[in-house]
């Protein structure tokens, strides 16, 4: 399965929004999450990690995380749902008085979950007598009745404070679901609830229930379970973490929060006012353990771990849960048989293979791309062609679930974000920027229509952009549903990073599922081509018409230098690629690029004699001057029309690098010229290209 890495900006940022409440345990400096910056939330501190802080007395283990979105995968994999139980085990022989808390999304979404409406995942939970579960968003993916159905088979409690049914009841409370539940765990008396992101009814299906505010449903629950004796209140999160943050800032009497809707993965607790809270990610990656110490019925300390599935299967005598690992293993078997079953027909031929996905519009592209539009209701889909990828043409006729998932084998969530024109026609630009070596970013979309030429330089290939029949603004705001995959930037769309997200992976559906249930809705299929995708030998608008730059070893730099307005041609059919750059001519260049900035000295006079004002370029020059970019050759004397040199190109640089505060040497934006020698006499394409290095570096920043 395909990896993904789960950025945490979000947490940090509401981290630091509420840090002025939160105070970590140990008084020290909050400690980072892996890829985080150290300082940014309030982390409790590696001194309290079990190894290193063991307790005179447990009172009682928590053990946690769940949001298995329907999967066992198989005992060939180290991460299998045998082996996670297998885990718990461990842990259980070792804290006889523990608790395993499940944060929701368990049921669906999956092959598995389709096949058999997530009552494999209540049998497998039904094994390991778990203590509770609560409700994601994705256990409704299959309609609020059949996740009744599961409730009332499951032997372990559901329990949520903010599902409510339209009367205000609890939510399948007839199937035995609850607000939440007091346990007495070795004479504590513990309140367990759960909680759901509030977006659940705008990201899957409720039917006519209600989300309730989690705030708000808390400061409802938590004083009703300490009149029922609760001592400690522990929460089971489907809320993203920093809607968890949220609740424990603005609810007092909230010992601890586990689990996050959006699968952060934190390699430590933190602590707002006196909750903990910890997330560690979804799936079968990590597994948390907090050990408590409660005395005068509070928590008087803890100790905390979090174990790697990986890491552990592979100490010797780990052995998997032996009935989870019956269960998964028949359900394996069963899902194999699953696969053969028709769904639909396809009227036409339908070319799978992967190479085609890579080279241009296809009818099975179209049609993933089509029913992603038609979910989440989009201006526009981008798809990566390399997610396509059965390597097999379908003849026309019956089509079985195997194929489906041959087809789109990855875990690919859909996503919608928000973002300009001008983002989505760089999207595009990077979808076919490695069409030559047939890279998997090359686009399948829907409703969009563009034509690409494949022998410009990469950036500048995209020549016309429709989006829903009309013209590309670059200024416009659009809608684009397209993989979490890509919106995390994956296959180098790192564009799509910036953009606003509407619908987040954790909200939205499997593609493959998707595609699937659509087919069996309409029964038969025939995709085609529509011309969405077209090649071109034209050349995009303000593309340079310098026919002494094609082929040119440069021609990328001196191509983008052109379209920022920062390099000209000597008349408008020529460039001059290789003919020396002038003092003036690069004095010109550099400063289009840094600007006239501040100068000492305004109002005074050049020193140079053989530069006037009214000479075109004087401005330049002067600019160029005064913030200490260039100097004369002599005090009295600039020589504008003398060429630069290579030394003379690295002092230059090495000077616009520290005007603008960047910590870079000269020499990396100088890469492309290492086979020049030192007194050789720089050409304008040689300038072209270290300029381009150095916009380059301005623009990460």
């Amino acid at each position: 399965m395909r990896t993904y890495v789960k950025t945490w900006l979000v947490s940090l940022v509401a981290g630091l929004l509420i840090a002025g409440a939160a105070l970590p345990l140990t008084g020290q400096a909050a400690a980072s999450p892996a890829g985080g910056a150290a300082g940014a939330l309030n982390f409790v501190g590696e001194r309290y990690e079990k190894s290193a802080h063991p307790l005179s007395e447990t009172t009682l283990t928590i053990i946690h995380d769940s949001h298995f979105h329907g999967n066992f995968y198989t005992a060939d994999d180290a991460l299998n749902i045998a082996n996670y139980f297998g885990l718990i085990n461990h842990i259980r022989e070792k804290a006889p008085h523990s608790l395993v808390i499940f944060n929701g999304d368990d049921t669906a979404t999956s092959l598995l979950s389709t096949a058999f409406q997530g009552q494999h995942m209540i049998d497998a939970l039904n094994a390991m007598k778990i203590d509770i579960d609560t409700f994601g968003n994705h256990d409704f993916d299959m309609g609020p009745d059949q996740l009744k159905k599961l409730v009332g088979a499951s032997k372990f409690p559901w329990v949520s404070a903010n599902v409510v049914d339209k009367d205000g009841n609890m939510f399948a409370h007839a199937e035995g679901a609850k607000p939440y539940i007091v346990k007495e765990v070795n004479g504590v008396k513990v309140g367990l609830t759960g909680l759901i992101t509030e977006e659940t009814p705008a990201i899957t299906t409720v039917g006519d229930n209600v989300v309730l505010n989690p705030v708000e449903a808390m400061k409802q629950v938590v004083p009703q379970m300490k009149k029922d004796g609760a001592e400690l209140i522990i929460v089971a999160s489907h809320l993203a973490s920093p809607e968890a943050r949220i609740v424990a800032q603005e609810v007092d009497g909230i010992d601890l929060i586990v689990g996050d809707h959006a699968a952060f993965a934190y390699e430590m607790p933190e602590k707002i006012n006196d909750t903990l809270l910890w997330f560690i990610g979804d799936e079968y990656t990590y597994l948390g353990e907090i050990n408590l110490q409660v005395k005068d019925g509070g928590i008087a300390d803890f100790n905390y771990r979090r174990y790697t599935l990986e890491d552990e299967v592979k100490e010797e005598g780990f052995k998997p849960d032996p009935a989870v690992l019956n269960i998964m293993n028949d359900y394996n078997g069963r899902l194999e048989k699953e696969l053969e079953t028709v769904i639909g027909k396809t009227d036409v031929e339908l070319n799978m293979m992967k190479a085609v996905q890579r080279q241009g519009e296809t009818p099975i592209g179209n049609y993933v791309a089509d029913t992603v539009r038609e979910y989440i209701q989009a201006d526009a889909v981008i798809v990566g062609g390399g997610d396509i990828r059965a390597d097999y043409v379908l003849p026309p006729g019956p089509i079985t679930k195997r194929n489906v998932m041959e087809t789109l084998p990855f875990q690919n969530y859909l996503v919608k974000l928000e973002l300009t024109g001008e983002v989505l026609r760089q999207a595009l630009e990077n979808g076919v920027s490695e069409i030559e070596s047939g890279a998997g970013r090359f686009p399948q979309v829907s409703g969009i229509e563009f034509s690409f030429n494949p022998n410009l330089p990469q950036g500048f290939r995209v020549v016309d952009v429709k989006v829903g029949g009309k013209p590309l603004d670059p200024n416009g705001v659009y809608t684009l549903g397209t993989t979490d995959y890509l919106a995390e930037g994956g296959d180098n769309y790192d564009m799509l990073t910036k953009a606003k997200v509407l619908v987040d992976g954790h909200a939205g559906p499997l593609i493959s599922l998707l595609v699937l249930d659509r087919i069996q809705e309409q029964g038969a299929i025939a995709p085609k081509i529509e011309g969405r995708i077209v090649r071109t030998d034209r050349k995009p608008e303000g593309y340079p018409a310098f026919a002494d730059i094609e082929g040119h070893p440069y021609l990328p730099s001196i191509v983008k230098l052109y379209a920022q307005g920062v390099a000209r041609g000597q008349n408008d059919t020529a460039f001059a690629p290789d003919e020396p750059i002038t003092r003036a001519q690069f004095a010109a260049l550099l400063t289009r690029i840094v600007g006239p900035g501040e100068a000492t000295e305004p109002s005074a006079p050049l020193p140079f004699q053989d530069v006037e004002n009214g000479d075109w370029h004087y401005e330049a020059i002067r600019d160029a001057y005064r913030q200490g970019l260039m100097q004369g050759v002599t005090e009295e004397r600039f020589a504008p029309a003398d060429p630069i040199t290579k030394d003379e190109l690295r002092l230059i640089l090495q000077n616009a690098l520290k005007v603008l505060h960047i910590d870079a040497d000269a020499d990396s934006l100088m890469e492309a010229l290492k086979d020049a020698e030192a007194k050789d006499r720089m050409t304008r394409a040689q300038a072209a290209a270290a300029l381009d290095r150095l916009i380059g570096v301005l623009d990460s920043k």
